[in-house]
């Protein structure tokens, strides 16, 4: 008789098919650099859209009306918002700048209430003041931006946006290439929010303009980094 012969057929290994890295070239990164870019865009938008005048009078009270002052004013809270979800985005899908991203997002909670007031309470005061004919109802706008908790909470957060700049802008500088261009002038335009509201109103456009070109280069250069990132993964 003769022995079968029980020799195992060998096994084809099959590597898995390699992808690059989501968190650096899937739906998240994309948000994260359209929203950078949006942010930007909103940002130079929101003072050049403001109405500008003299806020005592019934032209102030006008422009407090006008719908022009609560589509600037909702623009600029939609951009911190956005800036706010790029950073956090980023940070949690790639793990990069998680203090800069967790500062920025509660510096926008703590300006929003105040924002919030000044665009849709100003709003109220100004169509009642055009209504009446009356600029001393002006007095109330004193009232809804002077108070001590909206301050308060107003100062704290662009202080903790501040922070979150200097620290972006000092990320740009260490990355180097395009990214420093991108994050330097987003970081510095962000920690002069505060003393930017001292200014002219051309001083504040001109701070608005820079910030999204900063906003801009920034989202580009991200991108292109992912680029490189995923041209590497094997």
């Amino acid at each position: 008789m003769t022995a079968l012969s029980t020799n195992p057929t060998p096994r084809t290994s099959i590597a898995p098919a390699t992808t690059a890295n989501p968190s650096h070239t899937g739906p998240a990164a994309t948000f994260t650099r359209a929203a950078l870019a949006l942010a930007g865009v909103l940002f130079a938008l929101y003072p050049a859209v403001r109405p500008w005048t003299d806020e005592t009078t019934l032209a102030g009270a006008a422009a407090f009306a006008s719908p022009q002052w609560v589509a600037a004013h909702t623009m600029g809270m939609v951009a911190f918002i956005l800036l706010s979800a790029a950073l956090l985005t980023r940070a949690f899908e790639s793990g990069r700048a998680r203090t800069t991203a967790a500062l920025a997002a509660t510096g926008t909670a703590l300006i929003l209430p105040y924002y919030g007031a000044e665009t849709f309470g100003l709003h109220v005061i100004g169509l009642r003041a055009v209504a009446d004919g009356d600029a001393s109802l002006l007095e109330l706008a004193d009232t809804v931006r002077y108070g001590a908790v909206p301050m308060t909470m107003f100062g704290l957060g662009l202080l903790t946006l501040a922070v979150a700049g200097i620290l972006l802008g000092r990320e740009g500088w260490r990355a180097g290439g395009p990214a420093r261009a991108g994050g330097l002038l987003t970081g510095v335009m962000l920690a002069l929010y505060l003393p930017q509201f001292f200014g002219t109103p051309a001083m504040r456009i001109g701070h608005g303009f820079l910030l999204a070109i900063g906003c801009i280069l920034l989202a580009i250069a991200w991108g292109r980094a992912t680029s490189e990132r995923a041209t590497k993964t094997p």
